[in-house]
């Protein structure tokens, strides 16, 4: 069955790719010439050049006019669209595995970061639209697909409220670009996490204790990730203790 021509160039971008990503072509070594890399995959050498120059794009080769197009070292990339790659093209890698506490630690501690800044500049209007939008979504709550759905909803809308574009274009990176991510290994039931975004809503809402609150939840799933974080020194409640132990 033959590939649709649309689609010959990504063929060529993800055999490279994940050959680089797997280290079976090394940092500084070149790539073979235009004709050769045609003749393996029976395209054009345009089409190979358009591989080429997406693989330029997601910063796993070099290509300069005149000179050999040479591998990149994957783990020095400063394009984030490399972590998508990893869980595509080489989901097998160990690499690809210690990534997940790597997904995990940044996604935590931006939600952190949201908060705080949330708790800071909200307006009136977005602090009540925020217990609004998680009401919305308690029918559907009761399954993962139902929380996904809030997750996303409610992390958008914070990021975009706190009036920080970068946050909100991260959020939406996240969402948007990294669809694949890992997710926390054994996360608490849908009734526990739609329990924590409710109470976390109205606290936000209320301007109470919100970032200490996130805090307190967040601190057993990194202490699990193996990370730093320490819990505030206040009484937990009996539910959210059960919320945590539940995602750890």
């Amino acid at each position: 069955m033959s590939i649709p021509r649309r689609y010959l160039s990504d063929v060529v971008f993800e055999q490279l790719g994940a050959e680089i990503l797997r280290g079976e072509i090394l940092p500084g070594a070149a790539l073979p010439p235009e004709q050769a890399l045609s003749e393996r995959f029976g395209v054009s050498k345009i089409l190979v050049r358009q591989g080429l120059h997406r693989l330029a794009e997601a910063d796993l080769v070099s290509v300069s006019q005149g000179e050999k197009t040479r591998a990149k070292d994957p783990s020095r990339s400063s394009r984030l669209d490399v972590i998508a790659l990893y869980y595509r093209l080489a989901p097998e890698l160990p690499l690809s595995n210690e990534m997940v506490r790597s997904v995990l630690e940044k996604q935590y501690t931006q939600g952190l970061a949201i908060v705080e800044v949330f708790s800071r500049r909200a307006t009136t209007e977005a602090r009540q639209g925020i217990v609004a939008l998680v009401r919305s979504h308690a029918a559907s709550s009761g399954t993962d697909a139902g929380i996904a759905a809030l997750e996303r909803a409610l992390w958008t809308y914070l990021a975009e409220s706190t009036g920080n574009v970068i946050l909100a274009a991260e959020v939406r990176y996240w969402y948007d670009t990294l669809a694949s991510r890992p997710h926390m290994p054994n996360p608490a039931p849908p009734a526990l996490r739609f329990h924590f975004y409710e109470e976390l809503a109205h606290r936000l809402a209320a301007d109470k204790d919100a970032l200490a609150y996130y805090i307190a939840e967040l601190a057993p799933l990194m202490r699990a990730l193996g990370g730093v974080v320490q819990p505030p020194s206040r009484k937990r409640s009996k539910s959210a203790t059960r919320a945590t132990e539940h995602r750890s």
